[in-house]
């Protein structure tokens, strides 16, 4: 079987409270990724929805996002 190359990796987490636009503020954790293409980025997920498959679905829409946008020219 080939090896393939990851869309992303995890490199890194941090718990956090950010407001909400309400007013209000939430608990989560920041999780900080590199692509394969090289950007860097990152991804708040409120405590209630942390778990491994809602990490991956927002970091791999946000990585997708990232490299498709990188160089870009006009």
């Amino acid at each position: 079987m080939p090896m393939t190359t990851p869309a992303w990796e995890i490199t890194g987490q941090a718990e956090q409270i950010k407001p909400t636009p309400d007013g209000r503020v939430t608990s989560g954790v920041t999780v900080t990724f590199r692509t394969a293409a090289g950007n860097t980025g990152t991804v708040f997920i409120p405590d209630a929805q942390y778990s491994p498959a809602a990490v991956a679905q927002a970091v791999g829409q946000r990585a997708a996002a990232m490299d498709a946008v990188s160089g870009l020219k006009g």
